[in-house]
């Protein structure tokens, strides 16, 4: 009901001020003084605001405070429906208009911050950008509907010569909808104020001085003094420029506030989900740029050219609406947001008075600069200056937002990279996501957003983590991991907290991904978790998250008897977190039953040489005979000397898989100091390899003729000879020579140039 009402009293307004005002004044023969001054009354009067929203808050009921003001600020305009058809004077009906207008002005303006307060209280703080940007889009379109067809009633009475009857129409069109507004109006539900604050005069005057006296509130009065100049700085002097200058039927300017409108209803959800995503100050920033150059399309038009001015303006306009709708909505939405809710008609009443007066003067200093520029230029110049001059006060109102702290907001850095990651296939996926009630369906359009890293949809997705079915919350884990929102962190870890029994896999790897230090207590509590799936996923989470806090809990389970796989991710996690610490642990791990965690043990103790662990990997090496022996047996070239190179050679000896061989090798090359070249030419093979050997040895047989000859036999397929020739004389290659394995020569080969070079 509440956006039925406006909806109509939208028409009303539209019918009975703008273009429309703007014309029938230029009908009587005001002056440029006369647009600014209409334009300017209203404005003015706003500062019966701030006493408005003080008497407001001593009536228990919203409804029956606001119905006065508003029903005589319909009546009002009744005697305006008969002013062109009255043989007054033209500079009497002028007077006549403007007290009207004035008087109108003065009843609506005072009941106006409670009934916004009244709205505030109907919506939901986090929900006030979904609702009015809907309600500002339903406004603007029928709003722009009545205004079309006032234009078309307009123009074809301006065409039969009888313009005065024309006014009279659309007046009274106007007037209809203003009273049609009522019906919905008096359907809305009252709601009844919490704690009403009845007050005597001077308690009132002195309330007013409170929003004043909020050093963090001025910074918001500041902007929109700075703001509100630079938007109503032209007034109505657009419209005067088109009827005037450019010389526009009606129907064509209204059908620019047709587009308007169209730009406006196409955009209104976008910036309502954007303003509730990342608060309105930063989307304020993003529109205030647009709006600095929303007067540019006016400096392009020309007099005489009325097809292509109406192709620009037109076109124009679309863009114009978009960035309109997300001003009216934030602008209003940052007041809500700043004013403190126990007070907050108070404030709302200081703040739309500073606008209101700011909007007055402007349009009056604007008129001015007008009627003085006219003196010394032509009539379309003295225009494009005024424009040029409103550009330069909205671009400097974009730096007067900086200071205002709105809580909750995100940086603007923040919107734009998430922005810029705008696609029509993520967009469309987030729209998919909202509207499928099929699990199957939306799982892929959660995957989806994920994979085309759409991070405005974040806030679905985070609430998809509550979707009854299991396959959308996993997917829904999964995708906020990619997409990096600061909240995905928190909403994850409340998954983890509040519903322990629901948490997946997928839940506990987005949080590692993520990567948040916050994330390390719930993850480590996880670690006992009766499901063995997710203490090994905790395990690698804290390994990721990277934090010192997670080493205590993961030696823990590294000494869980009952699960070797967590042992063995817990010290994968160690090993990652470079816990030198749990250099106990991991030592005793050499022995554990499972050959998956021993391998786990070695890989730590060679990453992060371990050297006090040399004892208990050659233990290791004695005891068992499986497949984690060669990476033990690495883990003793890694922190041991070459009295330990036999032992390796053994275990490399009895490996049957060519993996397990080389790592045994590698192991035996690190001992050496060669392990890096050795390495590079395992990982070739066949003539490839024969020519990396060559380039790796070169010029070593210039200086060794015993090494020219070990190399001819290793060509000719002969290694076990090879290295006998090569290796017996030398105490440190000897036992290569002793327990000779394949591809043992290229550590002999390496060792020899490594010398010589």
């Amino acid at each position: 009901m509440a956006n039925v009402d406006a909806a109509l009293a939208t028409a009303f307004g539209t019918l009975v001020t703008g273009t429309f005002l703007v014309g029938f004044i230029k009908h009587l023969g005001g002056a440029d003084i006369w647009i600014g001054l209409l334009a300017a009354i209203p404005s003015l009067l706003g500062i019966l605001q701030i006493p408005g929203g003080i008497i407001g808050r001593s009536f228990p009921s919203y409804k029956r405070f606001v119905l006065p003001g508003g029903l005589i600020w319909r009546l009002l305009y009744l005697p305006v429906i008969f002013l062109p058809l009255l043989a007054f004077d033209s500079t009497l009906r002028l007077w006549l208009l403007a007290g009207c207008v004035g008087l109108a002005a003065a009843s609506v303006l005072f009941v106006t911050p409670v009934y916004n307060d009244w709205l505030a209280e109907m919506v939901p703080s986090n929900s006030r950008g979904w609702f009015f940007s809907r309600r500002n889009a339903i406004a603007t379109g029928v709003g722009a509907t009545a205004g079309l067809l006032g234009a078309v009633i307009l123009d074809a009475f301006r065409g039969a010569k009888m313009e005065a009857t024309g006014f009279t129409v659309v007046f009274a069109i106007g007037f209809a909808f203003a009273i049609l507004s009522l019906i919905p109006y008096l359907k809305m539900h009252d709601l009844p104020r919490a704690e009403p604050i009845k007050q005597n005069l001077w308690d009132g005057i002195r309330a007013m001085k409170t929003p004043f006296a909020d050093k963090t509130f001025n910074k918001v009065l500041v902007f929109l003094v700075v703001t509100v100049m630079g938007q109503a700085f032209a007034g109505n002097l657009f419209g005067a420029f088109a009827l005037e200058t450019l010389d526009l039927p009606f129907t064509i300017i209204q059908l620019c506030a047709f587009t308007h409108a169209a730009g406006n209803l196409i955009t209104a959800r976008f910036w309502g989900f954007l303003a509730d995503k990342y608060g309105n100050k930063p989307i304020l920033i993003l529109v205030g740029v647009g709006l600095t150059l929303t007067p540019l399309m006016w400096l392009f038009c020309v007099p005489g050219a009325t097809t292509r001015n109406a192709v620009i303006l037109l076109t124009f306009h679309v863009l114009v609406g978009a960035i309109w709708a997300g001003v009216a909505l934030c602008q209003f939405n940052i007041l809500l947001a700043t004013a403190k809710p126990a007070d907050r008609s108070n404030y709302l009443g200081a703040a739309l008075a500073t606008q209101a007066i700011t909007g007055g003067i402007a349009p009056l200093l604007g008129a001015e600069l007008m009627s003085t520029l006219r003196g010394s230029m032509s009539a379309e110049m003295a225009y494009k200056w005024v424009f040029a001059v409103t550009m330069i006060i909205r671009f400097v109102a974009i730096f007067m937002l900086a200071p205002v702290r709105e809580e909750g907001a995100l940086k603007v850095r923040r919107a734009l990279k998430d922005l810029s990651k705008v696609s029509p296939k993520g967009y469309r996926a987030m729209r998919e996501l909202a509207r499928s009630d099929d699990p199957e369906a939306r799982e892929i359009a959660i995957s989806d957003v994920g994979t085309k890293n759409f991070s405005l949809a974040a806030d679905e997705i985070i609430k998809a983590l509550h979707d009854p079915s299991p396959r959308v919350r996993r997917q829904a884990a999964s995708s906020l991991a990619m997409l990096a929102d600061p909240k995905a962190a928190q909403a994850l870890i409340h998954m983890l907290e509040d519903h322990p029994d629901l948490v997946e896999e997928e839940t506990v790897e987005a949080l590692g991904l993520l990567g948040h230090a916050s994330a390390v207590r719930p993850l480590s509590e996880l670690l006992r978790s009766p499901r063995s799936i997710v203490r090994r996923a905790a395990a690698k989470a804290l390994a990721r998250i990277g934090s010192d806090q997670a080493i205590a809990p993961l030696m823990e389970a590294a000494k869980e008897p009952g699960d070797p796989d967590l042992r063995r991710a817990s010290l994968q996690a160690l090993r990652q977190l470079g816990a030198r610490e749990a250099e106990g642990v991991i030592g005793d791990s050499l022995f554990d039953p499972t050959p998956s965690v021993r391998i786990a043990a070695a890989e730590a103790i060679s990453e992060l040489e371990l050297r006090g662990s040399h004892a208990f990997v050659r233990q290791s090496l004695n005891y068992y005979d499986d497949e984690a022996s060669c990476e033990v047996a690495y883990a003793l070239g890694a922190i041991g000397n070459h009295d330990d190179i036999p032992a390796i050679l053994r275990i490399a000896q009895k490996s049957v898989s060519i993996i397990t061989r080389r790592r045994c090798l590698l192991g035996v090359a690190r001992v050496l100091g060669v392990e890096r070249e050795v390495y590079r030419l395992m990982l070739t093979e066949g003539m490839s390899r024969d020519a990396a050997l060559l380039e790796q040895v070169k010029g070593v047989s210039k200086f060794n003729q015993r090494f020219h000859e070990a190399l001819a036999l290793y060509s000719s397929g002969r290694e076990v000879e090879a290295l006998s020739l090569l290796c017996e004389p030398d105490p440190v290659l000897r036992p290569l020579a002793e327990a000779p394995v394949e591809e043992s020569f290229l550590i002999a080969a390496c060792v020899m140039a490594k010398r010589v070079g």
